[in-house]
This record gives structure tokens, sequence and C-alpha cells, in this order.
């Protein structure tokens, strides 16, 4: 049985071909896009396209060879009546659909990310597919990706200790933009949901809004970290790179580039300094995007979980991007998890647009 699938949302991520992006990419991010993915799995098919643009839903209607296209999201599930649904919109607007696709039989959902502007919101949406026992995968897909989940299976083998610290280097980005991603990896490398506490100085634009638990903008994050109870820390700093360090009791393990190779430092002869390298390289595999989709498809034919994320993974997430805000409107203060406010709303807007 194939899961009839559609796409709510055919900008880059929904729809635009990996093809623009060939020769930039190292493997295990092709395809990249949710249409590409959907139809290379083979127990789902792709049967409708949804944008407010109508130029979008004619081009890729083309491109993938896909006839029933709309512009209204409940006219397609009302007519298509999809079992998984695919959701590439604004954030403004996705706890919208997806209560009104719950409401109406769809049994799985691969949203990308933020989920949600606030806590509450996005904890509303997971409790409603958790009392529907439905499915939920989450656009974080480097979590997903073989030399990723391979460097994870490395910290976890106890063969060079235990994680201490965490480091993400993805350059001078904005919050709800870009650091879902980072703040996903720091919980996965973490293996942990218990945050202790936050501190982060970010940089608000001169012309947004502050009105009670409103923030009208998307902070741009100068620097961050986090605490778990388990004792390790995470931090978040504007280096170039696109690299993740992860220190252990006794190596560094580094993954440069996106995923493009893993360096490992270890002890050699000076005692302290992990001067000794060896290095892999990506080889040639599935994507995270095929991955979390796949992973998606089979929980929805099985009735189990969804294995590449856990609902409290995102609900932890959430809760750390509103954090990183909370401690930054108090000049970098400790903002403890227990004191995050859930109804904080973050807009994530740049320009006319939200993230």
């Amino acid at each position: 049985m194939k899961l009839k699938t559609a796409i709510i949302g055919l900008g880059r991520m929904g729809a635009e071909p990996t093809s623009r992006l060939r020769g930039l990419l190292p493997n295990g991010w092709d395809p990249i896009s949710h249409a590409e993915s959907i139809m290379s799995i083979s127990d789902m098919e792709l049967i409708a396209l949804c944008d407010i643009d109508s130029a979008k839903t004619e081009k890729f209607s083309s491109i993938y060879n896909v006839q029933k296209i709309y512009n209204n999201y409940k006219v397609l599930v009302n007519e298509i009546k999809p079992d998984i649904l695919s959701i590439a919109t604004r954030t403004d607007v996705k706890s919208e659909i997806i209560n009104y696709a719950i409401d109406n039989g769809v049994k799985g959902f691969y949203v990308e990310k933020p989920l949600g502007r606030s806590v509450s919101e996005c904890e509303q949406i997971l409790n409603k597919i958790k009392g529907a026992n439905l499915k939920i995968a989450y656009g974080v897909q480097r979590r997903a990706m073989p030399i990723y989940s391979q460097v994870k299976e490395i910290c976890n083998s106890g063969i060079y200790g235990s994680v201490k610290h965490i480091v993400i280097e993805f350059g001078r980005n904005m919050l709800l933009w870009s650091h879902p991603h980072s703040i996903d990896l720091i919980v996965f490398y973490s293996n942990s949901i218990d945050v202790e506490y936050i501190s982060a100085i970010c940089s608000f634009n001169k012309d947004y809004t502050k009105k009670e638990c409103i923030i009208d903008t998307d902070p741009l994050v100068e620097n961050a970290f986090i605490k778990f109870k388990n004792g390790i820390s995470a931090n978040i700093i504007q280096n170039e790179g696109n690299n993740v360090r992860i220190q252990l009791t006794h190596a560094i393990i580094t993954i440069n580039g996106e995923g493009y190779s893993i360096d490992i430092n270890t002890e050699d002869k000076i005692k302290g300094a992990f001067h000794k390298l060896e290095r892999k390289f990506a080889e040639p595999n599935k994507s995270g995007t095929q991955i979390m989709f796949a992973d998606l498809a089979q929980a929805v034919l099985s009735s189990s979980n969804v294995e590449s994320i856990l609902p409290e993974e995102i609900l932890c997430g959430t809760k750390i991007l509103s954090g990183i805000v909370e401690s930054a409107l108090k000049d970098g203060a400790k903002v403890f998890f227990k004191d995050i406010r859930n109804d904080l709303i973050i807009t994530g807007r740049f320009g006319n647009l939200c993230a």
C-alpha cells in the first residue's frame, strides 16, 4: 500500500530541485527537497501540491508530473484525504494547517522547522498529534544523515569516554531562520531534554515591536550557552564553516563543513594534547530528508514510533530557542528552563517574511 502524500508550501525545501545545488553539497544532502525525497520512497506516492502562488503550483506540477494542484490547503485535505502531509510553509500558518489536517484524517506529518512560534503553540500541536496516535517528523535532517548518526554512535560507544561539551559553528545567523538546526544537534548529541539553564546574547532589529509576550523579529544570535542537568554543556558561536565540535573525555570529534568529513583528534605522545588525527569522509548515501520521510512512512504503516526524532526533542528544541531570547532580553543573564515563558511568541520576521 502506498501512502497518499501531499505537499503544502512549494519553496526551497518543499519542492525546489536539488540540481540547483549539485556540486555544492557533501554526500548525504541529495535530495534535499520534500518532493524529490517523497518520490524516491516506495511506500509513498506524491499525489498533490499546494501553494498560494499559482505560478509555483503550475511549475512544480510540470516538473514532478503531479496533476492535482491547489491554492487552498483545506480543499486539498478535503478532496485528496492524504495519509501524510508535508508542510513547508511559513511558521505563522503551520498550527492552523496542522490542526485542520488532524481533524480531517491525516495520519502523519513532516513539518519544516520551526514547528511553532511559541512553546505553547508547539506543545498544543504535539499533544494533539499524540492524543490522536498520529506521527510527526521534523525538518532537522542533519540528525538523520549517516555521517551525523555515525558520530552519535561513536559518542555513545564509550570508546573515547563521555560527551562533555558541544560547539556549533554555523556562522552569524538568525534564531528561527537557522538555529533550530543548531539546537537540534545540541539536543541530539547531549542525549538529553533536561536543560538546567540558558545564557545568551542576541542583537534585535531596531524596528522590531516589543510587546508583552511578542517579539516581532528574528533575533541575530551572537552567542548562546546551554547547560544540561546531565552535566553536558553546549555553545553556539559565530565561527564560520558549518562545523560541529564534540569534546569527549579522551577525544575531540569534529564534523566538518556540513558533514563533508569527520575528524577524530586523540592523545598520542603528548598527554592532554589531542594531536593525533583520524579523518573519515562522508560516503554516498541516502539524504537526511529521505531517511526521515521513510521513517515517517514506516511509522504510519506499522503504527510504530518515528525513530529519527521524538516529540519531546522537538518541544525541548523549541523551548531552548525561547530561552535564548529570554536570556538575551535580560542581557545574557541565566534563565532557568523552568522559568521560560510558554506564551512568549517569536514571529521570526525578517523584512516582510516570517521564518
